[in-house]
């Protein structure tokens, strides 16, 4: 009897030995999962390709194609006209005003890898860009950041009297005049479950320009300058976001010039099924980095405000 009772206690030891071990070996494994969540990748920092106007690091899925449609109306108000208000009812708001149609493809190479070609109404622009997303944020902010590269080259297929107007014409018609070109990078952080913010450092250069002068500062244009563009994402729900964007020109030319400023958009984003409309209020008049960063004319401060939206549907090849 005391022989079965010593056999028992050591069988129950040896079970209770081995359940521990083998707990102990799942808290590690918990562990271990606990770990490589923490480490995930971010994923939906943006909902699309852009902000408002700025590029967002979001790049089209592998074998996916965005096809997006946008538009940009008139000023809804311009204090600058001797009856604004009969203006504003005029144009219905804007609405009878383009400033610029662009019709866009985006196809994911990979899923960090998008090419894309564009066509743009405001000085005839026909574009290709590229965007590479190198770098991307963890859920535990060993990475806080997502860093992307975007490049975009744009031809003018304007009459020449068009690119040269307003110019002494004592030089060779040249072809390379039609290009312009942007590089920006994109640093981008998911802070929390319902903002990102975007920092955007971006070098802007035109083949031809007409070399205006600021009167201000008697600052004259130049071909190619620096600019720092700021965004962020607000979410309000599952499928509703805030977002807004603002762009800083460096070369004194666009400081305090009365003719030319930066531009800011602020608007609406909304996911219905396998669309995402964005509705936006901004001064620029350009949908595309290549004229909305050199080319903004109008201001806030007079109520040179345009309402412009952009729908973006995305295809599975």
């Amino acid at each position: 009897m005391k022989f079965s009772v010593k056999k028992m206690f050591f069988c129950a030891a040896f079970v209770v030995s081995a359940n521990a071990f083998f707990a102990q070996d799942d808290l590690l494994s918990l562990l271990d999962d606990n770990d490589s969540q923490t480490s995930k990748k971010v994923f939906a920092t943006f909902k699309t390709i852009r902000i408002g106007n700025a590029q967002s690091t979001e790049t089209t899925k592998k074998k996916h194609l965005d096809f997006r449609i946008a538009h940009r109306f008139g000023n809804l108000y311009n204090s600058d006209n001797s009856n604004p208000i009969n203006e504003t009812a005029q144009t219905f708001l804007g609405f009878d005003v383009a400033n610029d149609i662009r019709f866009s493809l985006e196809y994911g190479v990979t899923d960090n890898l998008t090419i894309g070609i564009g066509r743009s109404k405001m000085k005839h622009l026909i574009d290709g860009n590229i965007k590479w997303k190198f770098l991307e944020q963890t859920a535990d902010f060993k990475i806080p950041v997502t860093m992307a590269f975007y490049s975009s080259s744009a031809y003018s297929h304007d009459h020449m009297s068009t690119i040269y107007n307003g110019v002494v014409k004592d030089f060779k018609t040249n072809e390379l005049h039609r290009f312009n070109f942007c590089n920006q990078l994109l640093i981008a952080s998911k802070i929390n479950s319902w903002l990102s913010l975007e920092l955007i450092p971006s070098y802007m250069y035109r083949n031809f320009i007409r070399a205006d002068v600021n009167p201000n500062n008697n600052a004259q244009d130049v071909n190619g300058f620096f600019s720092m563009g700021i965004g962020g994402r607000i979410k309000l729900s599952k499928r509703t976001s805030i977002v807004a964007d603002y762009f800083f020109n460096f070369a004194k030319y666009y400081q305090n010039n009365p003719g030319i400023f930066n531009p800011l958009s602020v608007g609406i984003e909304m996911e219905t099924g396998g669309h995402v409309f964005t509705f936006l209020f901004t001064n620029a008049p350009g949908l595309i980095e290549n004229n909305f960063i050199p080319y903004t004319t109008d201001t806030w401060t007079k109520g040179q405000v345009k309402l412009g939206f952009c729908i973006s549907r995305t295809f599975a090849m």
